[in-house]
């Protein structure tokens, strides 16, 4: 009997190497000393600014911006409620050439909404084609923190990857909860690159 299980365990863990990772990214980011030095602590979230060709997250921006807020606390950082952020910014809007990303547009904005700092992101791809098949979605992720006082960017880069619905664990059922759990995925990976704050 023993022989049996020792022979049956070989396969046990060729299975279990075999298992794909449930998240797939390449990060490119760069942080400026300025960050350590002011070491920001309220941090207003912009709407998450979908750049997808085929308006591919509209659907899924504010599951984004939540997500990208709990994370914020997780990472000790203590993020403005949306609904400030929003009343604060009712005037400011994107111009003709510009993206959420624009130096000109986070200058234009910074400390309006009484920030240390604003987190602004872009979706460039989001690639739902295979969610039913393979339950991943394929994505490229742009993102800035720009300090209050000048618009300064202290943390920006690209995130390029894919990510499995529900993680390391089960995926949801339906297919707009696996999507919802890939763009919280997705959120959650991106701000793993942003250095946690000094309380």
């Amino acid at each position: 009997m023993a022989s049996k299980i020792l022979a049956f365990a070989p396969c046990i863990l060729l299975a279990a190497c075999q298992i794909p990772n449930p998240v797939l990214v390449t990060p490119s980011f760069h942080a400026t000393p300025a960050l350590v030095a002011r070491n920001p602590a309220d941090i207003a979230v912009l709407p998450v600014e979908d750049g997808t060709p085929n308006r591919a997250v509209a659907r899924l921006g504010e599951t984004m911006r939540q997500a990208l807020m709990l994370k914020l606390t997780e990472r000790m950082y203590s993020p403005l409620s949306s609904r400030a952020v929003d009343a604060a910014l009712s005037n400011e809007t994107v111009r003709a050439g510009e993206t959420v990303l624009t130096p000109a547009f986070l200058k234009r904005i910074a400390g309006k909404a009484s920030d240390d700092a604003t987190l602004a992101v872009r979706i460039d791809r989001w690639d739902e084609s295979s969610l039913m098949t393979d339950l991943r979605v394929r994505f490229q992720i742009q993102a800035a923190l720009a300090g209050a006082t000048d618009g300064e960017v202290l943390w920006s880069g690209t995130l390029v990857g894919e990510v499995k619905a529900g993680g390391a664990g089960a995926a949801p059922l339906d297919k707009e909860a696996m999507a919802r759990s890939c763009a919280e995925l997705a959120m959650g990976e991106l701000l793993i690159h942003l250095q946690p704050r000094n309380p």
